[in-house]
C-alpha cells in the first residue's frame, strides 16, 4: 500500500473522543462491559438456582472454585439444552472477556468452549450480544498456549462454519477488533491483593504479556485481510496502534511470543505499509528495533529479529544512523551482538549475519575506508561469536565469516582492507588446521574446510593472486609437516593430515579454469612424492610418512594416474619398495597403499604379481607373532580384490598347521589367523576350507572350553563365508558337528550365544528352491537329524521333530516330495533294523498278551541266529540289544513327525505302503518289549523327554501307529476287502507311482500283509498282528453285522485258507461275530473233528496247529448261552485235550500250553457233566504245575503256568455246581502244596515279563485261598519279598500279616516258660537284610519328585513291607519280646536311617510337607485303592512313620532331639503335632481304658483305681491302703511322643522319699526310655506299691521292688545279704569295672 498514514488525529497528539457516532457507542458499550469486575455482575436476570450457584462460582476468586463451575456450567448446557433460556447468554457475555483471559489455561480453554456451546444453541439470538464478546472470542484465536488457541478456534469454526462467514465476521465487527487490539496493547497490570494469594508475579506479568501478543497477533491478521478502504476508515485507530510505544518496546520483551508477534508485524508493515513506517525510522526502528533489539533481544525471536533487520536494513538504511540515546555506533551494538553467537537460533543466524554487513549502509560500514572498517573488531567479534556456538552451527558461522572476508577481499579497493581480510582468512585455515587452540578445535571440521574452500572459491574469479598466495601457504604447511614427522605427536600428526586432505578434496571441487589459476594438481602430486620419498628413505621405520602417504595416495590417486611420470614412481614403490619393507613398522599402512593403488590400477596381472611377492615376503619372516598380526590384516583388506587374488598353496601349508595346535597354544592370534582364511576364500581352496574346519570339529567335539571356542571363530565364518560352512556342513563329519551343534543349542544347561548364533545362521539361509548351496545343505541337515535319530542318544525327539519342521516350513512346494524323501528313513533302513529285530527268537511268553496267541507257535524260523549288523556308532543300549532302541527311536520319529506335516503322502506310493506296514510291525514288536519288561524300567528312548520312562515311549509309538492306522481305514469297511488281497493272486499286481483313495491304499496294504503272513515267518507273525488290528477297527463298524462277517469269510474263503495267520488274525479280529456266526459254528465243529481224528504219533506234530485254531475260534465266545460243541462231543474233545497233557512228560510245552488254554475254554460247557475227567483234570493240572516248577525260571512255561490257574480257578468255580468236582478237589491235595513250591521257586527268578506277572496274579489269588494252617511260619516266605512282582510281594504281606500275631501267641508262651533267660527271640534276619539299605532309588542325593513319580517301586515295596511286618512283630508282641526286638533293632541302627528317609520323602525338610489330611494314616490296607502309585506311596510312608511314633516313642524322640538342622527339627515337631499327636494321644488313653482288665492294672487288685482325663491328657492311678490314698498322674505333652511324659506323684503314704521317687522314676522309664505303654507304666506302679506292703524287699540299687523288665530282686550278696535286680547288678558292675557288692564291696559271688 503506497498511501501515507494519516496521523493527524493520533490519540497521542489529538482528542481520543474523535471517532464517529457508531465507534464511539461500540467503545462506549464495550468500555462499560470491560470496567464490569465479575462480582458486580447482576445475576439477577437468571431463575433457574442450579444456575446461579454456578455463576456464583465464577465470581470467586479462586481458581479451582471457577474451574469446578466452568466444569458444572458444560454439563448444565450438554444436559439441559432444551430447557435453557436467553438469561444464560445475557450474563455470560459479561463474564466471557475476563474468563477468556484468565490466568489459568484450563478457564480460558473451558470459557472458549461455553462460548462456542451457547452461541451455537442459540444462534441468531445470539448475534446482538457477538459484539460485546467478539474481540476476547478472537483474541483467544491467537493464545499464545496452543491448546486454549484450539480451544478457541474449534469454539469460533462450530458456530461459524463455512470460511466465508468467519471472514464476514470479522470485516462486520472490524471496529471492535480494533478496539480490542488497542485494549490489548494498553493492558497493564490490574491484579489485586487477592489473586497474589493463587498466583505468583511471574503469571501475573505472563497474564499481561499474553494479552498484548494476542492483540498484536490479532492486528497483524487484520492488516491482512481488511480492504483499503476500511482501514481507511478507521485510520486512525491504526495510526494509534503502530505508534503505540507498548508495539515498539515489546520487541525486546523477554516473552518470545510476544518479542516474534512485533517483528512479524514490522516486517508485514515494511513489505506492505513502507509509507507508514518510514515517519518512524529514526525513533521507533533505530531506537527500539536496531539499538535496544541488539543489546536486549529476547534469545527465542533472535532468528525473526535478524530476519527483521535485513529487511528494515534495505528499506530503511537509514535507520543505522548512531543511535540518539546509547550514543553507540550502531555498528558497535551489532559486532557486540555478533560476539555472542547465534545463542540456539540455528544456522540461519549466520546467513542474515553475513547478508546484514553486506546491507549496511556505507555510512555505519565502508570497506573502502580503512578508518571506516576495523577487520580486527570484526574478526573478533566472529570469533567469539563462533566460540559460543556448538557443533552443529560453528560451520555456519565460519561460513559466513570467510565469506564476508571473501567479499571484502573482492569488493574492496583499499589494499590495506585487504591485506587484513586475506590475514585474517590464512589465521582461519591455520587454526583449523592445528586444531590447537579453543578456537582452533572448535573450527577443526569438515564443514569448516568446506567453508576455506568456498573462500578460495569465491576469491579466485577476481583476485586470483590472492587467491595463489593462499594455497600454496596451504601446500607448503602440508610439505612441512610430511617431511619432519619424527619429533610430531602421531595423534596431532594423523588429525593434521586428515583435515589437510578434506580441506584438499574441497579445493579440488572448485571449478577446472580456477584450479588450474592455483595449479592445484601439480602442487598435490608434489605433496605425494615428497611423501613417498620420505617412506622411501627409510625404510618404512617411521609410521606417519606411511600414513601420510596412504593418505593422499587413497583420496588423490587420479591425480597420479593422470600423470605419467608420477604413475610410474608410485607403480615402481608398489612393485619393488612394498614387499621389501612389508615387515617394517609401517607394514598396514603399505598394505593399505598397496591396496588402494591395486584398486585404482584394475590390472589383475600386476595384482597377482605384487600380492605373491608381498605374501612370500611375509610368510618367510621370522617373527612368527609380527607375522601372524600382519597376516590376518592383510587377509583382512585384500577381500576387495577377490577376484584378482589367487590361491597360495605356501599359505594352505601354514593355516593346516597352525590348525593342527590351535587347541593346545589356545592363542586368539592363531584363531585370528585361520579364521581370516577361511573368510577370505580366494586365498585358500574349499577343500583346503573343508579340512580345516574337520579337523577342527573333531578336535573341539564334546569338549566343553573346546567348542565353546570354536563356536565362538566359527560364528564369524558362518556371518561372513557361509559357503565354507555350507561345504563343511555336506560332509560326514559336518553332518556329526550339525547334531552336536543342535544338542548344544537346546540343552537349557549350555549358554552358548556363538553355538544358537550359528544355528540361525543355517536355518536363516535355506532358500531352498534357489540355491544349489542351500540344497546341498538341505542334504545335510536332514540326514543329521536321521543320524541323530538313530545313533545318538542325547537329543529329544521334541527337539529332533523341530528341526525337522524347520526344514519342512523353510522348503517350497516344488521340492517338498524330495525332502520327504530326505527327512524319513529309507526302505531299506528300515528293513536292515527290523529284520534284527525279527532274527531273534520270539519269547513264548508273548502267546498270552498279543491278539494273536499261540499262533507264534506256528512260525518256522524261530530259532534262527542273530542277524549280524555294525551297531558301533550305537553308544547305548535297550535291553540287551541296541537295535531294539534304534528301531523304536526311528519309528516314534517318524509317527510323530507324520502326525505333524502328513510327510507319507509326498512319498511314492510303494513306499508309503513299505513304510506303513514296517511301523505297523514295530508297534507291535514295541508292545512285545513292554511285555518283555514286565515291572523292570523301560530305558527312555530320547534324553530328557516328558515321558517318565521308556514304556511311555513305546506306548507313544503304539498309540500314534493306531492312530495312523485308523486315519488310513477312516473311509474302508470290511466289505471291500477282495479274496485277491488274501490268496496272493494280487501279489503281480503293478502299483501306482501315486494314490489318494485310501480304499485301494487298505486293499494293496492287505495284500502286503499276506505276502508275510503266508511264509509263517516272524515278519508273517507280525504282520499278521497288524491284520488282526486292522480287521478289529474295520469290524467296530455299527453297519458291519454278524450276517456281513458270515458274507466276509465265505467271500474270502477263509474256512479253505491255507494261510494259517491271516485266516486266525480274521477269527481274532472279528470275534465279536465269532459265536453267533453260522460259518465259524460249522469251522469249530470242523477242526474239532480233525483234533478228534488225529492218530497218537501225529498229535506232536499236526496236533498243535489244530488246536491253535480251535483255540482262535472258541476262546473269544465269552457268552455261555452259545454252544460251542454238541455234549457228546464236547466230552470226546474233552477226553483227547487230556490225552495231550500226559503225566511224566515235559516234552512240547507248546501244545501242553495251548491243549491247557482250550481245556479252560471248554470248562463251562462240560460243567454240569459229571465223570471221571474231573479227577484227570486236576491231575493234570498237578502234572503242569510240577512241569512249571522244575522250569519256573523258564519264559517258555509261562502260557501254561497261567492257563493251569486259569484251569484251577475255573474248576473251583464250578465245585457248587458238580458234586464230582467237589469230591475232586476234596480228595487232591497236591494241588495246594504245588502252588505253595512254585511260589517258593519264584524268588529265583529274576526278570519278569507282563505275561509273568499276570501268572503272579494269578498265583497269588491261589496262595491266599490256601487255608491259614498250612502256612504256619511265614518266615521261609519272606525271600519272595524282594522279588520284582507285586502281586508276589502283596501276598507274601498279607500271609505274613496273617500268620505273625499266631506265632507271637506261641512266642510269648514260650517266653514266658524261660525261667533261666535262654529263650533268644529277635526279629527274622529276611526282614532286616531288607531294611538294612534303603533302595537305590533313595540313595545319596536324590530328586524327589522323580521317587514321587515311580511310585511304590518292586525295591521300595520291599523296603516298606518289610518295616511294615517289623512292627506287626512289636505289635504283637508282650512287653519282654518287644523288648528285645527293639534291642534288635538299636543293634542295626535301623531306625534312624528309616526316619531321615521318611523326612525326606515326606517333604519335611522342603517345608511343605505331605498333606497328611488326605490319608488314613492310622492303617495300612494294600488292596485299598489309592488313585495312583505316588499316593500309595505317600500313604505307606505316613503309615509307618505313624507306627514308629506308636511303637518307638523313645527312640523317634532321641532321633527328634539330636537333629542338628534346626528348620528340619521345627518341621518335625509341627508336622508330629499337627498331624499324629493326636490321634496318637487318643489311642493312648483309650488303650488304658480298654487294656485296664487285659493288662491286669485294676483286675488283680481292688485296692487300684484310674482315671483318665481326655481333656487335660491326664491319666491318674490312686492306690488306697487303709483308707489312706496315695497315687500318682501321667501327663501327657501336646507333640507327645517327642516330648516325654510326664509322671508325678499325687500322695505318698507308707513309703520312704527316695523309694517313692524311684517308683515314679521306673513308671516314666518305661514309657520313655522302653517304647512302653501307659498301660505298662501303671502296671509296674501297682506292682510295686502292691509288692511293698506285702514285703518284699526291694533292690538296694534302684529302690524300686519291679525292675522295668518286669523282674524282682533275685541277686543276693553271700555277705550282707542285700537283694539286687539282675539288670541293675550288671550296669553296676560295667560302671565299677569290678564284680563287687555294691554295699559291702565284698567280691559278689552267684548262689541259687
Amino acid at each position: 500500500m503506497s498511501k501515507k498514514l494519516k496521523v493527524k488525529n493520533n490519540p497521542r497528539g489529538g482528542d481520543k473522543n474523535k471517532h464517529s457516532k457508531g465507534d464511539q457507542k461500540a467503545n462506549q458499550e464495550f468500555n462499560q462491559y470491560a470496567d464490569n469486575s465479575a462480582s458486580s455482575i447482576d445475576l439477577s436476570a437468571i431463575y433457574d438456582p442450579q444456575l446461579v450457584v454456578i455463576f456464583r462460582g465464577l465470581q470467586k476468586r479462586d481458581p479451582k472454585t471457577k474451574e469446578k463451575a466452568l466444569d458444572n456450567l458444560v454439563a448444565y448446557i450438554s444436559e439441559s439444552e432444551d430447557q435453557i433460556d436467553e438469561s444464560i447468554l445475557i450474563v455470560w457475555v459479561q463474564f466471557y472477556p475476563q474468563l477468556a483471559v484468565d490466568f489459568s489455561k484450563r478457564q480460558r480453554m473451558l470459557a472458549h468452549k461455553i462460548q462456542g456451546d451457547l452461541f451455537k444453541l442459540f444462534q441468531r439470538q445470539s448475534a446482538r450480544y457477538l459484539k460485546d464478546s467478539i474481540g476476547p472470542w478472537l483474541g483467544g484465536i491467537y493464545d499464545s498456549d496452543k491448546s486454549v488457541s484450539r480451544a478457541a478456534v474449534s469454539s469460533f469454526e462450530s458456530v461459524f462454519a463455512t470460511e466465508e462467514k468467519r471472514k464476514q465476521v470479522f470485516q462486520l465487527f472490524h471496529a471492535q477488533l480494533l478496539e480490542f487490539v488497542k485494549k490489548a496493547i494498553s493492558a497493564k497490570d490490574t491484579h489485586s491483593a487477592s489473586d497474589e494469594k493463587y498466583f505468583s508475579e511471574t503469571d501475573l506479568e505472563l497474564r499481561v504479556t499474553r494479552e498484548i501478543s494476542a492483540g498484536i497477533t490479532l492486528f497483524s491478521y487484520l492488516l491482512d485481510i481488511t480492504a483499503p478502504e476500511a482501514i481507511q476508515e478507521q485510520q486512525t485507530d491504526y495510526a494509534e496502534i503502530i505508534t503505540s510505544d507498548t508495539v515498539w518496546k515489546s520487541i525486546t520483551s523477554s516473552d518470545a511470543y510476544l518479542a516474534r508477534a512485533c517483528l512479524t508485524l514490522i516486517m508485514q508493515l515494511t513489505y506492505n505499509y513502507f509509507d507508514w513506517l518510514k515517519p518512524l525510522q529514526k525513533k521507533f526502528i533505530g531506537q527500539y528495533l536496531i539499538a535496544n533489539g541488539l543489546m536486549n533481544i529476547s534469545t527465542g525471536a533472535i532468528s525473526e529479529f535478524l530476519e527483521c533487520l535485513v529487511i528494515v536494513t534495505r528499506f530503511y538504511p537509514e535507520s543505522w544512523d548512531k543511535s540518539p540515546e546509547s550514543g553507540e555506533p550502531s555498528m558497535s551494538l551489532l559486532l557486540s551482538f555478533i560476539s555472542q553467537g547465534s545463542r540456539f537460533s540455528g544456522p540461519k543466524f549466520w546467513q542474515h549475519i553475513e547478508l546484514l554487513i553486506e546491507k549496511l549502509p556505507t555510512s555505519t560500514l565502508d570497506i573502502n575506508d580503512p578508518k571506516s572498517i576495523s577487520m580486527t573488531d570484526i574478526s573478533e567479534a566472529f570469533k567469539n561469536g563462533m566460540m559460543a556456538e556448538n557443533r552443529m552451527t560453528v560451520d555456519a558461522a565460519a561460513d559466513a565469516y570467510l565469506s564476508l572476508l571473501a567479499y571484502v577481499l573482492t569488493v574492496s579497493d583499499s589494499a590495506d582492507v585487504r591485506a587484513s581480510a586475506f590475514n585474517e582468512a590464512l589465521e582461519i585455515f591455520q587454526e583449523y588446521i592445528a586444531a590447537e587452540s579453543s578456537f582452533g578445535k572448535k573450527i577443526a571440521t569438515d564443514g569448516v574446510a568446506r567453508s576455506i574452500g568456498s573462500f578460495l572459491r569465491n576469491v579466485i574469479p577476481e583476485k586470483d593472486e590472492l587467491a595463489i598466495d593462499f594455497w600454496k601457504t596451504i601446500v607448503a604447511s602440508i610439505k612441512t609437516l610430511v617431511e619432519n614427522p619424527i619429533d610430531t605427536d602421531a595423534t596431532a600428526f594423523k588429525s593434521k593430515v586428515a583435515r589437510w586432505i578434506s580441506l584438499a578434496k574441497r579445493v579440488g571441487t572448485i571449478p577446472a579454469e580456477f584450479s588450474e589459476r592455483i595449479e592445484f594438481s601439480s602442487s598435490i602430486r608434489t605433496v605425494i612424492k615428497s611423501a613417498l620419498d620420505m617412506v622411501r628413505n627409510l625404510d618404512g621405520a617411521v609410521v606417519l610418512s606411511a600414513f601420510a602417504l596412504e593418505a593422499l595416495l587413497k583420496e588423490f590417486l587420479l591425480l597420479v594416474k593422470s600423470d605419467a611420470d608420477t604413475f610410474k614412481i608410485v607403480d615402481e614403490f608398489v612393485i619393488d619398495t612394498i614387499p621389501s619393507i612389508i615387515s617394517s613398522a609401517s607394514s598396514t599402512h603399505l598394505i593399505n597403499i598397496w591396496l588402494a593403488f591395486e584398486l585404482g590400477i584394475d590390472d589383475a596381472s600386476h595384482t597377482a604379481r605384487s600380492w605373491a611377492s608381498i605374501l612370500s615376503t611375509v610368510l618367510a619372516s621370522s617373527f612368527v607373532e609380527t607375522k601372524d598380526d600382519l597376516l590376518v590384516y592383510l587377509l583382512q583388506q585384500i577381500k576387495p580384490l577377490k577376484t584378482k587374488i589367487t590361491r597360495s598353496e605356501a599359505l594352505e601349508e601354514y593355516i593346516a598347521k597352525k590348525s593342527e595346535s590351535v587347541f593346545e597354544n589356545g592363542k586368539q592370534r592363531d584363531w585370528d589367523v585361520i579364521v581370516e582364511c577361511l573368510l577370505s576364500s580366494q586365498v585358500i581352496s574349499p577343500d583346503c576350507a573343508v579340512k580345516i574346519l574337520k579337523d577342527l570339529a573333531k578336535e573341539s567335539l564334546y569338549d566343553v572350553e573346546y567348542e565353546t571356542v570354536f563356536f565362538q571363530n566359527l560364528l564369524k565364518v558362518a556371518q561372513k563365508n557361509f559357503s565354507a560352512l555350507a561345504a563343511f556342513i555336506g560332509t560326514e563329519d559336518g553332518t556329526r558337528f550339525t547334531s552336536r551343534l543342535w544338542q548344544i543349542t537346546e540343552s537349557p544347561d549350555d549358554s552358548s550365544e556363538a553355538a544358537k548364533a550359528i544355528r540361525q545362521r543355517l536355518e536363516g539361509q535355506l532358500n531352498l528352491s534357489k540355491s544349489s548351496e542351500s540344497s546341498g545343505l538341505l542334504d545335510s541337515l536332514a540326514n543329521s537329524i536321521l543320524r541323530d535319530v538313530e545313533t545318538n542318544p542325547e537329543p529329544t525327539c521334541d527337539s529332533l521333530l523341530a528341526r525337522s519342521i524347520s526344514l519342512w516350513e523353510n522348503a517350497g512346494s516344488d521340492i517338498k516330495p524330495s525332502l520327504a524323501r530326505r527327512l524319513l528313513f529309507p526302505t531299506g533302513s528300515w528293513r536292515s533294523v527290523i529284520d534284527v529285530a525279527f532274527s531273534r527268537p520270539l519269547s513264548p511268553s508273548i502267546s498270552l498278551l498279543n491278539s494273536l496267541g499261540g499262533t507264534m507257535y506256528l512260525c518256522t524260523n524261530t530259532e534262527s541266529g542273530q542277524v549280524d549288523i555294525d551297531s558301533a556308532e550305537i553308544s547305548f543300549s535297550f535291553g540287551t540289544a541296541s537295535n531294539d532302541m534304534r528301531l523304536y527311536r526311528m519309528a516314534s520319529y517318524v509317527l510323530q513327525l507324520n502326525e505333524k506335516i502328513d510327510i507319507f503322502s509326498f512319498l511314492p506310493y510303494k513306499d508309503q505302503l513299505e513304510q506303513f506296514l514296517m511301523l505297523q510291525q514295530t508297534a507291535e514288536l514295541a508292545k512285545d518289549s513292554i511285555n518283555a519288561y514286565g515291572s523292570g524300567v523301560v530305558p527312555p528312548l530320547f534324553a530328557i523327554q516328558n515321558l517318565s520312562n521308556g514304556s511311555d515311549g513305546l506306548l507313544l509309538i503304539t498309540e500314534k501307529a493306531n492312530n495312523l492306522l485308523e486315519t488310513k481305514c477312516g473311509l474302508v469297511s470290511l466289505s471291500m476287502l477282495e479274496k485277491s488281497s488274501i490268496d496272493g493272486t494280487a501279489d503281480d499286481k503293478v502299483l501306482p507311482e501315486t494314490s489318494k483313495d485310501d480304499v485301494q491304499f487298505i486293499t494293496d496294504f492287505v495284500s502286503e500283509i499276506t505276502k508275510l503272513t503266508r511264509a509263517r515267518s516272524t515278519p508273517g507273525f507280525y504282520a499278521a498282528r497288524v491284520l488282526e488290528s486292522l480287521v478289529a477297527y474295520l469290524a467296530e463298524d455299527p453297519e458291519f453285522s454278524s450276517k456281513d462277517a458270515d458274507a466276509l469269510f465265505d467271500k474270502l474263503e477263509l474256512r479253505r485258507a491255507k494261510d494259517k495267520f491271516s485266516s486266525i488274525a480274521f477269527f481274532e479280529g472279528m470275534s465279536k461275530y465269532i459265536g453267533t456266526m453260522t460259518t465259524t459254528d460249522r469251522l469249530r465243529n470242523e477242526v474239532a473233528s480233525d483234533i478228534l481224528g488225529l492218530r497218537p504219533a501225529t498229535i506232536a506234530s499236526v496236533g498243535l496247529e489244530k488246536v491253535i485254531t480251535l483255540n482262535s475260534l472258541v476262546c473269544n465266545v465269552l457268552d455261555e448261552s452259545v454252544t460251542l460243541f454238541p455234549p457228546q462231543r464236547a466230552i470226546m474233545l474233552l477226553r483227547r485235550v487230556l490225552d495231550m497233557l500226559p503225566e511224566g512228560s515235559g516234552d512240547n510245552i507248546p501244545l501242553r500250553a495251548e491243549a491247557t488254554k482250550l481245556l479252560a475254554a471248554m470248562l463251562p460247557t462240560v460243567k454240569e457233566m459229571y465223570g471221571e475227567h474231573w479227577s484227570r483234570i486236576l491231575g493234570c493240572l498237578v502234572e503242569s504245575l510240577r512241569i512249571c516248577e522244575e522250569q519256573v525260571e523258564s519264559e517258555e512255561i509261562t502260557p501254561l503256568l497261567y492257563h493251569s490257574l486259569k484251569v484251577l480257578v475255573r474248576v473251583k468255580s464250578f465245585q457248587s455246581e458238580n458234586d464230582d468236582i467237589a469230591d475232586a478237589l476234596a480228595e487232591d491235595v497236591d494241588i495246594s502244596d504245588a502252588l505253595l513250591r512254585i511260589l517258593a521257586a519264584s524268588v529265583n527268578l529274576s526278570q519278569r515279563s507282563q505275561s509273568r506277572l499276570l501268572c503272579d496274579t494269578a498265583l497269588s489269588r491261589q496262595i491266599l485261598d490256601i487255608p491259614s494252617d498250612k502256612i504256619a511260619d511265614p518266615v521261609p516266605l519272606y525271600p519272595i519279598l524282594a522279588v520284582e512282582s507285586e502281586p508276589l510281594q502283596r501276598t507274601i504281606f498279607k500271609l505274613a500279616g496273617r500268620a505273625i500275631p499266631v506265632l507271637q501267641e506261641s512266642l510269648a508262651v514260650e517266653a514266658a516258660l524261660d525261667t533261666h533267660g535262654v529263650f533268644n527271640i529277635e526279629i527274622p534276619a529276611e526282614l532286616l537284610s531288607f531294611v538294612m539299605s534303603v533302595p537305590e532309588a533313595v540313595e545319596g542325593d536324590f530328586v524327589l519328585e522323580d521317587v514321587l513319580a515311580a511310585g511304590m517301586t518292586c525295591q521300595m515295596r520291599t523296603y516298606l513291607y518289610s518295616w511294615k511286618l517289623i512292627f506287626e512283630y512289636l505289635e504283637h508282641a508282650p512287653f519282654a519280646l518287644k523288648t528285645k526286638y527293639i534291642m534288635s533293632l538299636k543293634e542295626g541302627d535301623y531306625i534312624e536311617s528309616l526316619l531321615n528317609l521318611l523326612a525326606s520323602l515326606l517333604s519335611l525338610d522342603s517345608g511343605k510337607p505331605v498333606d497328611v489330611s488326605k490319608f488314613p494314616f492310622a492303617k495300612f490296607d494294600p488292596d485299598e485303592d489309592m488313585g495312583s502309585s505316588t499316593r500309595e506311596l505317600q500313604w505307606v510312608l505316613l503309615h509307618i512313620y505313624y507306627m514308629c511314633l506308636y511303637q518307638l516313642p523313645s527312640i523317634v524322640r532321641k532321633w527328634w532331639s539330636e537333629i542338628r538342622n534346626r528348620q528340619l527339627s521345627i518341621a518335625v515337631e509341627k508336622f508330629t503335632q499337627q498331624y499324629f499327636s493326636p490321634a496318637l494321644i487318643d489311642s493312648e488313653l483309650h488303650s488304658v481304658q480298654n487294656r485296664l482288665a487285659e493288662s491286669g492294672v485294676a483286675a488283680d487288685d481292688e485296692n487300684i483305681q484310674v482315671k483318665v482325663n481326655y481333656v487335660l491328657r491326664e491319666v491318674a492311678a490312686i492306690y488306697t491302703i487303709d483308707e489312706q490314698t496315695m497315687g500318682m498322674v501321667v501327663q501327657i505333652p501336646s507333640s507327645f511322643p517327642l516330648h516325654d511324659v510326664h509322671v508325678d506323684g499325687i500322695k505318698r503314704v507308707g513309703v520312704k522319699e527316695n523309694q517313692w521317687r524311684a517308683w515314679l522314676l521306673a513308671s516314666q522309664s518305661v514309657i520313655t526310655s522302653q517304647n512302653g505303654t501307659i498301660v505298662d507304666a501303671l502296671s509296674l506302679f501297682r506292682r510295686n506299691v502292691s509288692l511293698h506292703f506285702e514285703g518284699v524287699t526291694e533292690c538296694a540299687i534302684c529302690y524300686s521292688i519291679l525292675h522295668q523288665d518286669r523282674s524282682l530282686p533275685s541277686k543276693k550278696c553271700q555277705t550282707c545279704k542285700n537283694k539286687f535286680h539282675a539288670g541293675c547288678l550288671f550296669k553296676w558292675f560295667q560302671s565299677a569295672n569290678a564284680s563287687t557288692c555294691p554295699l559291702c564291696r565284698q567280691p559278689f559271688t552267684f548262689g541259687r
